[in-house]
């Protein structure tokens, strides 16, 4: 397997077929994680995640997703939900395109977020490995393979065309 990073690009604004309507991929008494979509273009793949979480733990979701501007922090540090994609011979960590929580950061209650995933290629074999993890609040890893079937566009996948 060779590593890469997924970067965070943004999707085409048109022409995406869905190759996949969701599923979960971790589902706790405080914390739900799914798929939402696969969509396929020409020139990728974006995978449409959503993170609910309540609690106790939306409260450390919170903090570990504060903005780190206080001079009086003490513990400056970030953190997000971690996504692994392996697709063919690729692997390694997807960078989110717009994680901007659904709910105040500053407030109480629940919290949600709908991260993307922009894949610059589709895999040749129809499915991915998505790997899933947020140590910080307790979502240790967990992995989900995607069947997609064959790419909607299969004179441009296997180019090596990359986004």
């Amino acid at each position: 397997m060779r590593h890469h990073r997924w970067p965070a690009l943004a999707p085409p604004t048109t022409g995406g077929i869905t190759v996949h309507t969701g599923m979960p991929i971790a589902a706790e008494n405080d914390l739900t994680l799914e798929l939402s979509a696969a969509t396929a273009f020409t020139s990728g793949l974006l995978l449409r995640f959503m993170l609910f979480v309540t609690g106790v733990r939306a409260d450390f979701v919170r903090y570990e997703t504060r903005p780190l501007t206080d001079p009086h922090d003490w513990s400056a540090q970030w953190s997000y939900l971690a996504v692994r994609i392996l697709a063919d011979d690729l692997g390694g960590l997807a960078d989110p395109f717009h994680p901007i929580p659904d709910t105040d950061p500053k407030g109480s209650g629940p919290y949600r977020t709908t991260p993307q995933y922009w894949i610059g290629t589709y895999p040749t074999t129809g499915s991915l490995t998505v790997t899933a993890s947020w140590p910080q609040i307790g979502l240790h890893p967990t992995s989900a393979t995607l069947t997609l079937g064959p790419s909607p566009f299969p004179t441009t996948f296997g180019s090596d065309a990359r986004r």
